[in-house]
């Protein structure tokens, strides 16, 4: 698509009292403190060249945002702008086009009248039973053990010392290490040498490990190791008493805690399957659809994707070279491995945003300011977050968002027969086309469509 867009006389005088400013503080001009030189000077000692390139760059950077606003167009990527450089100076308008890349048409197929429905896992007295057990293990206590040797379930405090070949190995050596003996937090063996043993007692004993263990150097290696037990006690759980049951839960009897729970894991289970249920409404209607996929799209939502994949691992403080390197993989394979789930995105997004359309649906003003002010108020009113989300491109995403979660409510409501304007559609899969199941809903790229 081509966009026209004239810039008033008064907005380029604008911008280039701006690139003057900028280019006057970042430049150093003998006799002038900085940003303060005049623009006549600027002009001899820069050059005319330079202002005029920073104001193009401000121009067209401001009035085509400006333009895109006015109008429906979403971008899939920067424009390719012509604009007649000569032609621009001060007190005079200037008209230029940005030839603006688009998002690709979308041939829907069926994303109705499905061939599975809504399934809700039932909610067993075992699952009851089994929560019960946490929060009595929660609320457990730890006596000393004084009179017997060690035994499964115990909770032991051992130090020891390994050795391969008679050299001490790294990570082979503790002083005193918690355990819960049957837990088989060391490899396989380990803990069954500190079953029977006393409190105060040593032993050592050769083991193996395994040809699959984590260090690659210690994989298969014989190691000894000698052990002294330091310390032993056994949990124990509380009875399970109405006492325990107003202890845990805003009830007074065990019954009572029994049906909060229950009543708890049908509310967990119904959530749960109307998630997976409107996740095999996306891959259905997103399998029977046809679009030709930009690689521009394709291209950034693997770069968005990496930038996930590096938030992530700085949150467990590991930096994107080091990943590799334990991954094996150079950044080209890294892109590659990405590149299946980043078209799977976006045709996601396209087929998502054709439905919303066709089905006349979208976010209004009001949800997106919202949205907005639930989040700041959530993030304690972050500054780069209310500048991002603040932006036309904040601002579209959260439009997606909304749209998107209103449309697979919808969608799901049809289904269920609980929407007044359900639709009567055939629903026809491709041959050899079958919904993936997902356990969560499709990541969305981070742009609008």
């Amino acid at each position: 698509m081509v966009l026209e867009i004239e810039v008033p006389s008064d907005e380029v005088d604008r911008h280039f009292a701006t690139a003057y400013r900028h280019v006057a503080e970042r430049t150093k001009v003998p006799g002038f403190r900085p940003g303060k030189a005049p623009r006549q000077v600027i002009d001899r000692f820069v050059g005319r060249p330079s202002v005029l390139a920073e104001a193009i760059d401000h121009l067209v950077s401001d009035s085509y945002d400006k333009a895109l606003d006015q109008t429906d167009v979403i971008p899939i990527d920067h424009p390719e702008v012509d604009i007649d450089a000569d032609a621009l100076a001060e007190g005079q308008s200037i008209t230029f086009t940005a030839i603006v890349p688009v998002r690709p048409d979308v041939e829907l197929g069926a994303y109705t009248g499905y061939p599975f429905g809504l399934e809700i896992a039932d909610v067993t007295d075992e699952q009851v039973d089994q929560v019960i057990e946490e929060l009595r293990e929660q609320q457990a206590t730890l006596r000393p053990i004084d009179g017997r040797a060690a035994a499964a379930a115990d909770i032991a405090s051992v130090k020891f010392v390994g050795t391969i070949d008679g050299e001490p190995f790294e990570g082979g050596s503790a002083d005193r290490m918690p355990l819960v003996l049957g837990e088989n937090r060391m490899i396989p063996g380990w803990e069954d040498e500190i079953v029977g043993m006393d409190i105060g007692a040593s032993k050592g004993f050769d083991i193996t490990f395994p040809d699959d263990y984590r260090v690659e150097t210690l994989q298969g290696k014989a190691a000894h190791f000698e052990v002294e037990l330091l310390d032993l006690r056994e949990k124990l759980l509380p009875e399970l008493s109405d006492e325990f049951a107003a202890s845990v839960g805003d009830v007074t009897t065990v019954d009572e805690l029994r049906a909060e729970i229950r009543e708890a894991m049908t509310q967990r289970a119904d959530a749960e399957g109307r998630h997976a249920f409107g996740d095999r409404i996306i891959d259905f209607a997103t399998s029977n659809a046809n679009v030709e996929l930009p690689e521009v799209m394709v291209a950034n939502e693997i770069d968005i994707m990496r930038d996930e994949l590096r938030t992530r691992l700085a949150q467990q403080r590991i930096g994107m070279e080091q990943y590799l390197a334990l991954a094996k993989q150079t950044p080209e394979e890294l892109a590659s491995e990405l590149r299946e789930p980043a078209t799977r995105r976006v045709k996601t997004l396209l087929v998502l945003s054709a439905i919303a359309e066709k089905e006349g649906i979208d976010a209004t003003d009001e949800q997106i300011d919202a949205e907005i002010a639930e989040q700041l108020e959530r993030y304690d009113d972050e500054p780069k977050l209310r500048e991002y989300l603040t932006s036309r491109r904040g601002r579209s995403y959260l439009r997606m968002t909304l749209r998107n979660r209103t449309l697979v409510d919808t969608l799901i409501e049809r289904a269920l027969g609980t929407d007044a304007t359900a639709i009567a559609e055939p629903a026809t899969e491709p041959e050899g086309a079958e919904p993936t199941e997902q356990t969560e809903t499709p990541e969305l790229p981070k742009e609008s469509a």
